[in-house]
């Protein structure tokens, strides 16, 4: 049986109502394989009855005995009803009890057979043991039927986990899923020891022991990064049959370039240009991802690498995450291309501007679009919305795009499909938020890597302060009025709000506050969903130190540069993630003066407060970033750039001995099989990822 015959409706299944496929359909599984790759998230051991006398607290056990005594009543404090029965078997008892569930008191009776999986608790009075799962014992040996490993299922709008196993029992007696054409080649199950795919999919559903589900695991784990692996080594191969512009180094330029700024580039700065003008030597498309610390000088290599490109004669283009970042890039490059004759571009939803020689003046979209075509916008700036226009561009040699770690061979044609030109663009990323090694290898196969430690000359360590009591908030404010008296501004960072449309009560609430602190200092607000204009203005203000005090939503962690910016709160931190925190720190201290970072938590956990320490303590983005893999896991680091991927393979991610060992095998293919057309079965599946993954967000 094919997988692709799995690709059922799962609205066609008589066993499903309407109703339950509509629930179905919202958590994306919309067909019978869909439903067959729902994998529990957890495992109940039903294997083994433990005896009374071998039950241990805060252990979940399977216990077996007789009900010799049964009471009802209501808690003293809260009135909630208590079912209490009295376990026995022939080591001791155990009292098991139900709470909330009157209903029970009608069937648990003395003398009754019970199997409960539960967990041995201790309340502060005494031992008890709290049942999940029971069932009544009819006959002598009964038990031996209930003996298994149980999957545990995420429920979904109310659909109970017994009811989607009840479902996915039906699916493996309805259909022929132990036959399944395998994808994987027959030399990687052996050389693996991997179970076939029908027979491991039996196994995570249906386990027959733990031995085997963990087989089945990790051959369904270790299968999807293949794929992924493959579909990004075959990306990079598609980039390297194209051609794009031979581009070298030319210090000469450089150094005119650099006169006018009162520092010279950093030891990393020149090592990264190195490897990228490398690349650019070679004819081919190059495909590099930049990952730097806060400050360390990322956009300056761009500005010079972009600058050897125009003077080739090559138009240039840099997208940015945001409009207000988009902005700020454009001021930026205006006022550091002003001696040159290149014409400058900015394209966002609210503003479209064209520069030259450190001018600006506002222009329609469709002006700018004309000049594009004309070739006189050299270095176009904007968001991401740029590749959705149709652009006319008559030159691109290069395409930057700040966090933003993907552009694939489609990408870059789509973004040319209105040009003449017969060459791909080069390809340059930016980041502050790096990749941890295991994801880099898992994930990010077809791009090469740069990476800036070192700050420029001048700029000093943001010292970073927890504030845990009202003595230390009030040194936090004494600090505070102090930098503000110097000159200086203060950023407030509004607790993380899931909802977007809570985003503005969160900031404003913060903001009121904020008004009555610093009553004698010009305080405003800014948050995501804010036009355009209101945006750019308050940036501005705060250019010309009119503001202050900015309360402001987690918008302002990209990029934005303020060398005036010497405090930041950031309001609970604990539920920023690490990186992110780190980006948001990295907001103040851009100058010569000293920058300060206080966090401010809400509710502190033990968790919370080691990942915060460890925050203070850590030397490196980077550093970071594998520890916050370590203890969040990759799908609160990836957000959602996961791809579609399963929770189980997201797990692994941060298997740096799995990534690799799996990008061993990729390479190991691929050499006996440049186009997998030896492995059709696994061909398909690979190009269905290639396509998910080079989608661009």
């Amino acid at each position: 049986m094919k997988l692709e015959e799995l690709e059922i409706p799962i609205r066609e299944l008589k066993i499903i109502s309407s109703k339950v496929a509509s629930k179905l359909e919202k958590k994306k599984i919309k067909t019978v394989k869909d439903l067959l790759f729902y994998f529990p998230f957890n495992y109940l051991d039903f294997t083994k009855i433990k005896k009374i006398k071998e039950i241990k607290i805060e252990e979940k056990a399977l216990i077996s005995g007789k009900i010799t005594d049964v009471q009802t009543f209501l808690s003293p404090k809260n009135k909630v009803f208590i079912l209490q029965a009295t376990l026995s078997d022939e080591t001791g008892s155990v009292r098991v009890i139900w709470f909330n569930q009157p209903y029970l008191a009608k069937q648990i009776k003395r003398e009754k057979k019970l199997l409960v999986f539960g967990k041995l608790t201790k309340s502060s009075s005494h031992l008890y043991f709290q049942p999940i799962k029971f069932h009544f014992l009819e006959d002598e040996g009964e038990e031996i039927f209930f003996q298994k490993i149980v999957p545990v299922y995420e429920e979904i709008q109310g659909l109970k986990s017994k009811y989607l196993e009840r479902l996915i029992n039906y699916l493996f007696n309805t259909y022929e899923i132990e036959n399944l054409e395998d994808p994987l080649p027959e030399i990687i199950l052996k050389e693996k020891n991997f179970p076939s795919l029908g027979s491991a999919l039996k196994e995570i559903h249906q386990p027959s022991s733990f031995e085997n589900l963990e087989r089945a695991k990790k051959r369904l784990i270790f299968e999807e990064l293949l794929y992924i692996e493959l579909a990004l080594l075959l990306e990079r191969q598609d980039l390297s049959q194209n051609q794009a512009p031979i581009i070298l180094k030319d210090k000469s330029l450089i150094q005119e370039f650099m006169k006018q700024f009162p520092f010279d580039l950093t030891p990393g700065q020149k090592r990264v240009l190195d490897e990228i003008f490398a690349d650019f030597e070679k004819g081919k498309p190059a495909n590099r991802l930049i990952q730097g610390e806060t400050g360390a000088g990322k956009t300056l290599v761009i500005e010079i690498v972009a600058l050897h490109f125009l003077h080739n004669g090559y138009q240039v283009v840099f997208m940015a995450p945001t409009e207000i970042l988009a902005q700020q890039h454009f001021q930026r490059c205006l006022t550091h291309f002003a001696s040159y004759d290149f014409g400058l571009g900015l394209i966002t939803s609210g503003q479209t501007y064209f520069g030259l020689k450190g001018y600006r003046v506002s222009k329609s979209i469709y002006e700018l679009l004309r000049l594009i075509a004309q070739g006189r916008i050299s270095f176009l700036i904007g968001t991401h919305a740029l590749i959705e226009n149709e652009l006319q561009f008559k030159n691109v040699g290069l395409i930057v795009i700040d966090e933003q770690q993907r552009f694939g061979v489609r990408q870059r044609q789509k973004l040319l499909e209105n040009t003449n030109q017969n060459f791909l663009p080069h390809f340059l990323s930016i980041t502050a938020t790096p990749i941890p090694r295991s994801l880099a290898l898992a994930l990010y196969g077809d791009l090469d890597f740069s990476y800036l430690e070192d700050k420029p000359h001048g700029v000093k360590e943001v010292k970073t302060f927890l504030i845990l009591n009202k003595e230390k908030a009030k040194l936090m404010y004494k600090l505070c009025f102090h930098e503000l008296q110097e000159g200086h501004q203060i950023f407030i960072i509004c607790p993380r709000v899931e909802d977007k449309e809570d985003e503005k009560a969160s900031v404003k609430k913060e903001f009121e506050l904020a008004k009555k602190i610093f009553k004698d200092y010009q305080v405003a607000y800014l948050y995501g969903k804010m036009s355009s204009f209101e945006k750019e203005s308050i940036l501005k203000k705060m250019q010309r130190n009119e503001i202050q005090v900015l309360v402001s939503s987690s918008v302002v962690e990209v990029g934005i540069d303020l060398p005036l910016a010497t405090v930041i709160i950031i309001k609970s931190p604990e539920n920023f993630g690490l990186a992110q925190l780190y980006q948001l720190r990295g907001r103040v201290g851009r100058s010569v003066h000293q920058g300060y970072c206080f966090l401010v938590p809400s509710k502190l956990t033990e968790k919370a407060k080691l990942r915060l320490k460890y925050f203070l303590q850590a030397k490196s983005a980077l550093e970071l970033s594998e520890y916050d893999l370590k203890i969040r896991g990759a799908g609160d680091f990836l957000g959602e750039r996961q791809a579609g991927l399963p929770d189980l393979v997201m797990e692994h991610l941060k298997d740096l001995k799995l990534t690799a060992e799996v990008k061993k095998t990729a390479e190991k293919i691929l050499n006996f099989s440049q186009d997998l057309a030896h492995f059709p079965n696994l061909k398909k599946e690979v190009l269905k990822r290639k396509k998910e993954l080079l989608t661009l967000a």
